[in-house]
């Protein structure tokens, strides 16, 4: 019997196999993407709440099954988390969008906070100091290096988070600039040559921002424009004496710049940060975070070899949802640069270990009491469970919307209809 546990196993986790190799070759559109995984997860919800969370209350009572359930979630968010911290997040989609927001997340929380006591920043709403973080570049400078050169073309404007330069005209130093000052601004709102020379006096720490994207924050931030006129006001006021002119320049460049202000902020995304997360994946976490999706499963199948029904319903639920989930994530794999013969061979791996696990559910079944195996059984629908919350569901709703209930119901009511037979 324990190799018809297997058999079935690997007979619930082929469709792993089929929906990797549609996935590596076909491309599919959003709507169908979303249209298969909500029916997968509506057949899957289905098998949960007949064929693990019925039989386990029946054997077992309330309270085994909600300690079983609570324990399952934990587990498999823990372990996820883990895995995804350790290059398993490229196996789906939805756990690579989350590990991309929050890396991205912490890295904007670094610069922000580097960047706090720059004079243009300090005004800024926090949503344009987020998407200006996307553009900038950290640069370091020892003394004596040049930063900008008078009579050269302009490409950066630079915020001084540590040390001091010196702006010089000829051989004359005019002034000395220090951590929360900016300097370079000027030559790119004119086109014009730089107007002076800055050298760094001490070690420095700077971000700098390319002209091409200098000139889209000015499009769609008005505080960014309003702070540099003020600075540009303020640097004013210490070359001339005649505080008219202060007023005259002020009012000029701001003009300039609120004139080129559209109020659509608009939060791009960084493929140089894609590419270094992709790097930072390995292939070994991958399949042990695709197995772990997939374990409980497994597990739940062995369980049920050997039953009278077979346990057939739960894996026709098993089947149905795993080719979705293949699909989707042998698609995001290739899209992250993996190798067609690495998605294959991660899938079929996959496969076959989802046979051994249903082998080791068969046995646990035949090697312990009811009540441990209705336990086990729990703790399996509550990963299970897990695993359709955080990435199956909320992905089938990020590609298709609201329009993805009626897939998911219609999943569910096929689920119910495969295990009807048997349940009442």
């Amino acid at each position: 019997m324990s190799m018809a546990a297997f058999f079935q196993g690997i007979l619930g986790a082929s469709s792993l196999a089929l929906g990797a190799v549609v996935g590596v070759f076909w491309q599919p559109n959003r709507s169908f993407s979303a249209a298969i995984m909500a029916f997968g997860s509506g057949t899957l919800l289905s098998a949960i709440a007949f064929e693990i969370t019925i039989p386990a209350y029946r054997a077992s009572g309330f309270s085994p099954l909600l300690v079983g359930f609570m324990a399952g979630g934990a587990l498999f968010a823990g372990l996820t988390q883990y895995i995804d911290q350790h290059g398993g997040f490229l196996r789906k989609p939805a756990s690579s969008r989350r590990y991309l927001y929050e890396h991205r997340h912490e890295q904007i929380s670094d610069v922000l906070a580097r960047i706090a006591h720059v004079e243009v920043m300090q005004n800024l709403p926090p949503q344009e100091k987020q998407a200006l973080v996307s553009f900038l570049k950290p640069v370091y400078a020892q003394p004596g290096d040049i930063l900008c050169e008078e009579g050269t073309p302009g490409d950066y404007f630079y915020m001084i988070v540590d040390g001091e330069a010196e702006v010089r005209k000829g051989r004359k130093v005019l002034n000395t600039m220090k951590p929360g000052e900016v300097f370079g601004e000027m030559a790119l709102l004119t086109g014009e040559p730089r107007s002076a020379t800055v050298v760094a006096r001490t070690p420095m720490e700077l971000y700098q921002l390319h002209r091409e994207h200098f000139h889209s924050v000015l499009s769609w931030s008005p505080h960014m424009a309003w702070a540099l006129s003020r600075s540009l006001a303020q640097r004013l006021r210490l070359a001339t004496d005649s505080r008219v002119a202060v007023e005259r320049n002020l009012e000029r460049w701001r003009q300039q710049l609120i004139d080129q202000v559209e109020l659509d902020l608009l939060l791009r995304e960084d493929p140089t940060m894609i590419e270094g997360l992709v790097k930072r994946s390995a292939p070994l976490a991958i399949l042990i975070g695709t197995l772990i999706d997939n374990i409980p499963e497994s597990l739940v199948i062995g369980m049920n070899a050997g039953e009278s029904h077979f346990g057939w319903s739960f894996l026709l639920a098993v089947f149905i949802s795993n080719f979705p989930e293949a699909l989707s994530s042998a698609s995001g794999m290739k899209q992250a640069g993996m190798s067609r013969s690495q998605i294959l061979g991660l899938w079929i791996g996959i496969v076959v270990l989802s046979g051994l696990c249903a082998v080791g559910g068969y046995a646990l079944k035949n090697s312990t009491s009811e009540l441990v195996v209705a336990i086990a059984q729990a703790v399996s629908g509550g990963a299970i469970l897990a695993m359709l919350a955080s990435t199956m569901m909320p992905e089938a709703y990020e590609l298709g919307g609201s329009s993805v209930a009626f897939s998911t119901i219609l999943g569910f009511l096929l689920g119910f209809f495969i295990s009807s037979g048997h349940i009442l």
